[in-house]
């Protein structure tokens, strides 16, 4: 009583959480049982406060133990119903969403479509509730509104899905809304977000893309000249965010054809702000429908290179960040017109290097010129990749003397894009880059040590991955004396809780162990224990199993390199995989239609920092054991038994590079045998060379496993 008659709402808010807390125990002891009653009473009582404690306290005993009124939902609900609608109180309607999205989490929509119902008439108050928040400048209950929705974005579908089509609609509207505060709208925005990554079918099937396509490109327009920091939110890269994720999730009929219309008339718009945001909406759409942009790319091009004659450095600077984005999913493509982009890059990076020489080092125009810089050398480092050794060498002169020369520079950023285009530009041209090696060596080669801060173990990695790449530009004999310090480097760089870092050393040795062979064999020792390590790691839901085709091969003693080893069995379930026609809308339709709706296509979670890890060690086992070939033989057999229940992870990244290495073994194998006087294999059935008995069973075992994968994959890449 003292809770309710309270008229301060800090220790109302205090007093509730103590009750919940008293409750939780009480209750479950099957005392107190009139508390209930007495919480619909104040919920519905005549004076404000008293119903805005009677809901709080009800929305912290859901939050305390979310089923304590599951044997009374339609009362609930009923309840709901009301409070969502309170004519006085915004803290009861808002407090009332909490409760109802606490609730949710133990109404059964299979069973109790009567509740499910009750509850789906809700969502239109939300809606009103979260306007009235916008409209009022209430920013603080605005926030814990959008939490609600987002919530129940993640719940299952059918809390939203009657109201699906209006809720993009109203969100789209706040997004696009100039007047309404920036961080609102960013809020909007992610809301589309996740509901393209989470409920890409129903958003499909309301061909909602290329509505919100329009709608970010304008919002783009928003941005400022002078790129901000990467983690800053704003609506205009919350949008271009947006649009990423639409291009990976929706069909090219829904994003990226809209998107191609769109952006003739901003390109050409005389207002800068507009042709930016026609570049880089058009960069963002890249990587989700890099099948279609590439058969866009004669009409593309020219709008590109025109882009980088552009007047205002603002639009250059932009069409830079466009050129890396085509070139990072379409190199190949791309590197066909080297003759017009490279000239175009390096004729950038000029004007910008003499306009910063003219410039206040803290002048807005020294540093729009400092990241044309840089874009001019992410540009090159992506379009490099695509370029034969011919064409590569070609331009070898004009850019390592350019990019040598911000190495040094103040900004860690500008600094990381030279290096990283020096090593790309290294393995790319090969034999003409080693004019430069010497010197190059001296220059990166004191990165590899520094480990002050996060930038600098950001350049460090960049770094070793660079010296990496010119490894395998020079040769063996070449580099010889800088293996030991970089392998040195990249074992500490495992310890120094740097993720990107702890990546690098695995790729660092992949290249070497391609490049020195069986000479890599003093470091194998460290390497596979490292890898080994990665790949043994703890991580939530990560158990496997080998799949039903398998299934017999667990527990089975496999003799390899002369050692028995077991098959070890495992737990997981995979979970699926994205794939299928998008395109077709009767396969749309037919999924939509089903009682499942897409919630088998979002239930794929995300992915682990810990899962793309193992996903890039158990690639780079698969390089070690194929180049360091019989020297690696001491550890196959414990590498089989790690990788093996990896063709069954849930992250399809780590099965794919899992089932790769497994078949690279057994090719290892299979190649040191015949090195040993097996004869060679012939093609043609039945078997003209038979295996030797481990040969075989490991085959055995591989195979199966393979077979389990090539039934339940829907990735043509991983089967």
């Amino acid at each position: 009583q003292s809770t309710i008659d309270d008229t301060d709402a800090k220790p109302r808010h205090s007093k509730a959480r103590v009750i919940a807390a008293i409750a939780k125990v009480d209750l479950e002891d099957g005392q107190w049982e009139e508390l209930p009653g007495m919480l619909q009473q104040a919920a519905t009582s005549q004076q404000v406060r008293h119903r805005e404690v009677g809901i709080y306290i009800i929305f912290t005993l859901l939050e305390a133990m979310p089923d304590i009124f599951q044997e009374n939902m339609t009362q609930m609900l009923t309840l709901f119903n009301r409070t969502v609608q309170d004519p006085e109180s915004v803290e009861v309607r808002i407090n009332t969403m909490l409760a109802l999205s606490e609730l949710a989490m133990v109404l059964d929509t299979d069973e109790d479509m009567k509740s499910l119902k009750s509850f789906q008439d809700t969502i239109p108050h939300m809606v009103k509730i979260l306007q009235h928040c916008i409209e009022t400048d209430d920013e603080e209950h605005a926030m814990q509104a959008f939490d609600v929705f987002n919530k129940l974005l993640s719940y299952e579908s059918a809390f939203l899905n009657t109201h699906f089509g209006d809720l993009l609609h109203f969100f789209m509207q706040v997004s696009a809304n100039t007047e309404v505060d920036e961080d609102v709208r960013s809020q909007a925005l992610s809301f589309l977000m996740q509901a393209a990554r989470y409920r890409k079918l129903k958003v499909q099937s309301l061909k909602a893309g290329e509505q919100m396509t329009t709608m970010c490109i304008q919002i783009a327009t928003e941005l400022e000249e002078l790129p901000s920091e990467e983690d800053e939110v704003s609506p205009a890269r919350s949008a271009l965010g947006l649009l990423d994720i639409l291009s990976e999730s929706l069909p090219p009929s829904q994003v990226a054809v809209p998107l191609l219309k769109a952006i003739g008339p901003y390109v050409q718009n005389p207002d800068p702000s507009h042709r930016r945001a026609g570049i880089l909406a058009l960069g963002m759409c890249v990587e989700g429908a890099p099948d279609f942009i590439a058969t866009q790319l004669k009409e593309i091009l020219p709008l590109v290179l025109h882009l980088l004659e552009d007047q205002n450095s603002g639009v250059r600077s932009a069409a830079l960040n466009g050129v890396a984005r085509l070139a990072d999913d379409l190199a190949e493509d791309m590197s066909k017109e080297h003759a017009r982009l490279i000239p175009a890059l390096i004729k950038n990076f000029d004007l910008a290097l003499q306009a910063m020489r003219s410039a206040q080092p803290s002048s807005k125009e020294y540093e729009l010129n400092s990241h044309i810089l840089k874009a001019s050398c992410m540009a090159v480092d992506s379009l490099i990749e695509g370029f034969d050794q011919e064409d590569a060498s070609k331009y070898v002169n004009e850019l390592v003397p350019r990019f040598a020369m911000l190495v040094e520079h103040q900004d860690h950023r500008v600094q990381m894009a030279a290096v990283s285009a020096i090593g790309s530009i290294a393995a790319g041209a090969e034999e003409a880059f080693k004019p430069y090696f010497e010197k190059s060596m001296q220059t990166l080669g004191k990165f590899i040590s520094i480990k002050d801060d996060e930038d600098e173990l950001e350049l460090r990695s960049i770094a070793i991955d660079a010296l990496g790449k010119v490894a395998g530009a020079v040769g063996a004999e070449a580099f010889q004396q800088f293996v030991q310090p970089l392998m040195h480097s990249s074992e500490e760089g495992l310890h120094l809780d740097n993720q990107r870092l702890k990546e690098t050393s695995y790729i660092l040795w992949s290249t070497l162990a391609r490049v020195y062979e069986e000479n890599f064999d003093a470091f194998l020792p460290g390497v596979v224990k490292a890898l080994l390590d990665c790949l043994e790691q703890e991580e939530t839901d990560s158990e496997v199993q080998l799949g039903a085709e398998a299934s017999d091969l667990v527990g089975q003693e496999v003799t390899i390199a002369g050692k028995k080893i077991k098959v070890a069995g495992a737990g997981g379930v995979v979970e699926g995989a994205e794939g299928g026609d998008e395109e077709e809308d009767d396969l749309v339709q037919e999924l939509m239609e089903g009682d499942e709706d897409d919630d088998d296509w979002d239930d794929l979670g995300a992915v682990t920092g810990v899962a793309m890890e193992k996903e890039i060690a158990v690639e780079v086992l698969g390089d070690v054991l194929t180049h360091t070939k019989s020297k690696y033989l001491p550890y196959m057999q414990k590498t089989v038994e790690v990788v093996l229940p990896l063709l069954d992870h849930s992250y399809e990244g780590v099965r794919k590079s899992a089932v790769g290495t497994m078949w690279r073994a057994y090719a290892c194998l299979w190649g040191l045998a015949e090195d040993g006087g097996m004869q060679k294999w012939q093609p043609g059935l039945p078997l003209k060379v038979k295996p030797s008995a481990d040969l075989e069973k490991l085959g055995d075992l591989v195979m199966k496993g393979s077979l389990a994968l090539w039934e339940e994959e829907m990735d043509r890449y991983l089967t």
